[in-house]
């Protein structure tokens, strides 16, 4: 394929370039530096190894020395969009590579956002370039979406004017301590103190340091995964936001969650971006002299390039909502409503569409699938990380409970309807009606519930909510490629523009169909049934809907011998 349509189209440039040439630059550094260790992440990975190398070690240097991981970190503004720019290149190559670059960001953001000076300056700043590993522990099987162990506790020891806290911790599936030089641990207070907190570990502390054994995981094998556990000594200064004692009990500032609430929220977003990459990357890089022919390749092909898009682009939608947001800023609720639910939505995104489509990629590719797999792997890997997906739909979930939130869906319907200029009005009125059907699905089950009557919609059943958040995170996706494509047909018009114009037809009926399928399954599948003007009302959203999917299939049809035809193109040349 060409490689100059391709970064007009699915290099994330769409609405970043004209704003920083930074950010351009930024990307093209990671691009190259990702095609220059494309040898050592193949025999890497030939060589299947879970531990922490000589090898993977010069691939951490080669990050620290083109500033990545550093300019992230530095105390300041979060940066999430440059960051989801370097993962989205480093992630195209290999997962386990992008994931060496949160090796900083995830440690150091709450000590960014919420530490104290002295904190800011010796783990969040220019002058310490340090690298940093996050230790949580995920629940135990059964235990719920919101469950979080923390499987470790502190207490006071020593008077008050030399106070220090004993740290009793067990971390598993922990990234980045095989090279880690400090750890911030979560932490529940026991004996003298209350509540929970994050605190920061060193190595030279007193007592043991065991960084663990590596993990043996699918997927992201390049990076590093161990089962660490601590039993330090440490100065009460390194809670992270500090601490105060009341009648003789510690109590920190802010606990665990308040502190990683914000780091986790953009973590989501970034993840989503790498998933997305795969995508992409197959879609650009696995024609070649694979000798792929006919529509059982390359009608999964078109799908696969299509969720990949979209997934990019509200992958870094949500990267601007996060950057937008002040982790301490009350005054803004409604950036906070967006970037809590356009953050979760991103991943579960692209972990329920983008895998799928691997799949069904490499079983039509068959025996040359080869490569394949390792995208499958760390895609796999990806959706875990942050929270599984029933973690992502409840947080979801509770973003549609806001009481600002319908007035959000009216918004996001008008704009489709008016302001989004003359770029695919098929698309437009498809998506438009495919809002305005899961809204009026949404209102039925809250008043089914609301009502005392059967229903599915209450939180002791997580089916209908669940089957909601998924259908809304599709729609979301391809509402976010038709605004970034009509932003691309502005900006750079291209005699190959009707083929992201299908692109977008493609995902918009894809996110429609979902949509169309849940709110029959909800309403009309249930024991009682709908009411008789209820099935009106919404019979009447439906053949509006279908209406707007007409045409979607010659669209798919169409994109995928735009494929095949580059393909060809790429070999004669």
């Amino acid at each position: 394929m060409d490689s100059t349509w391709l970064d007009r189209t699915h290099r994330r440039l769409w609405r970043l370039a004209g704003e920083s040439a930074h950010l351009c630059a930024l990307q093209d550094s990671a691009r190259q530096l990702a095609a220059a260790v494309r040898e050592q992440l193949e025999s890497l990975r030939a060589r299947n190894a879970c531990g922490w190398t000589a090898e993977k070690a010069q691939l951490l240097a080669a990050l620290d020395k083109a500033q990545f991981i550093s300019t992230m970190a530095s105390a300041g503004p979060p940066a999430t969009v440059p960051l989801g720019l370097v993962l989205f290149e480093l992630a195209a190559w290999d997962g386990g590579l992008a994931a060496l670059c949160l090796s900083r960001f995830l440690a150091q953001m709450p000590i960014v956002e919420f530490g104290v000076a002295e904190q800011k300056e010796r783990y969040a700043s220019g002058k310490n370039l340090l690298h940093g590993a996050l230790c949580l522990t995920e629940p135990i099987p059964g235990a719920g979406a919101e469950a979080l162990l923390l499987m470790g506790n502190y207490r006071p020891a020593g008077d008050a004017n030399a106070l220090s806290i004993e740290i009793d911790k067990r971390g598993r599936f922990t990234s980045h301590m095989e090279f880690a030089e400090f750890v911030v641990a979560a932490v529940e207070g026991t004996g003298g103190a209350r509540g929970s907190a994050l605190v920061i570990l060193e190595p030279q502390d007193a007592g043991t340091f065991d960084r663990g054994t590596p993990a043996r995981k699918i997927g992201h094998r390049v990076a590093s995964t161990t089962h660490p556990s601590f039993r330090l000594c440490v100065p009460a200064e390194r809670i992270v936001g500090g601490y105060a004692m009341e009648d003789g009990v510690l109590r920190p500032h802010f606990d665990h969650r308040q502190l990683l609430e914000p780091a986790l929220r953009r973590a989501r977003a970034l993840l989503g971006l790498m998933t997305a990459a795969k995508a992409l990357t197959v879609a650009a890089d696995f024609l070649p002299g694979r000798e792929c022919d006919g529509p059982e390749f390359w009608l999964p092909m078109a799908d696969l390039w299509a969720a990949g898009e979209a997934a990019a682009s509200l992958g870094f939608l949500a990267a601007r909502h996060c950057d937008r947001l002040n982790a301490r800023d009350a005054r803004a609720p409604a950036a906070a409503a967006d970037a809590n639910l356009f953050s979760p939505a991103a991943k579960l995104f692209a972990s329920t569409r983008i895998i799928p489509a691997l799949t069904r990629v490499a079983a039509a590719a068959g025996a040359r699938a080869d490569g394949l797999y390792t995208y499958i792997a760390d895609a796999q890997v990806e959706a875990v990380y942050m929270g599984p997906e029933a973690s992502q739909r409840r947080q979801i979930s509770a973003a549609m409970s806001a009481e600002t939130f319908d007035l959000r869906v009216a918004e996001w319907i008008d704009e489709l309807e008016g302001s989004v200029g003359n770029f695919s009005a098929p698309a437009r009125r498809s998506l438009a009606a495919g809002f305005r059907l899961w809204s009026r699905t949404l209102c039925a089950l809250r008043d089914a519930a609301g009502s005392g009557t059967e229903g599915v919609f209450h939180p002791a059943r997580q089916a209908a909510a669940f089957a909601m958040a998924d259908a809304l995170s599709a729609l979301l996706a391809a509402r976010s490629l038709l605004l970034d494509a009509a932003q691309l047909e502005t900006a750079a018009p291209d005699a190959d523009a009707g083929i992201v114009e299908d692109l977008v037809r493609l995902a918009s009926a894809s996110a429609v169909s979902s949509a169309l399928q849940t709110s029959i399954c909800l309403i009309c599948g249930g024991s009682r049934g709908a009411s008789a003007s209820l099935r009106r009302e919404l019979s009447a959203l439906c053949t509006e809907a279908y209406a707007g999917l007409s045409g979607f299939q010659y669209a798919r049809e169409k994109m995928a011998r735009f494929l095949s035809n580059r393909e060809r193109e790429t070999e004669s040349t």
